[in-house]
């Protein structure tokens, strides 16, 4: 019998610390690789993301209901008008959300950008990503251009 383990890891680079045995006897056996329990790194992750979270900047509720609801609506598209004119309403809709995207997006890039290298631990923070994810995000949104 072979053993092995896993560990719960996210892209962020962030490593859970308990190991998780695998017998890859019983895998290959079933030739199914969702043969082994993967419930403790999933449930460590899990709560790696609820730390994440935690120290992200929270959308006023008002401005998550409303993104919430254009979300729904969009989604109700889909299966309410599957013809030419519902994917053009969609897309309509795309255009209005990126229209406003990119009106404030680089003005908000920007005024982070100012405080780019000292603060940069604490805007990756708020956004809840990695600095490399972060420095990326402020450039894309900095260069956006409407057209």
């Amino acid at each position: 019998m072979t053993l092995s383990g896993c560990r719960a890891r996210c892209a962020c680079g962030w490593r859970g610390t308990s190991r998780y045995p695998i017998d890859w006897e019983k895998v290959r056996e079933d030739d199914d690789p969702d043969t082994y329990d993967t419930t403790g790194p999933y449930t460590e992750w899990e709560m790696h993301l609820d730390d994440v979270a935690e120290r992200t900047v929270t959308l006023p509720e008002d401005l998550a209901e409303l993104l919430g609801q254009v979300r729904e609506r969009i989604d109700r598209l889909w299966l309410e008008d599957d013809t030419a004119r519902g994917y053009a309403t969609m897309l309509r809709a795309c255009n209005a959300l990126g229209a406003i995207v990119a009106e404030t997006g680089p003005e908000a890039a920007h005024a982070l950008a100012r405080e780019h290298d000292e603060a940069m631990p604490a805007i990756a923070e708020a956004l809840g990503a990695t600095e490399k994810a972060a420095r990326a995000r402020l450039l894309h949104y900095e260069h956006l251009t409407w057209r």
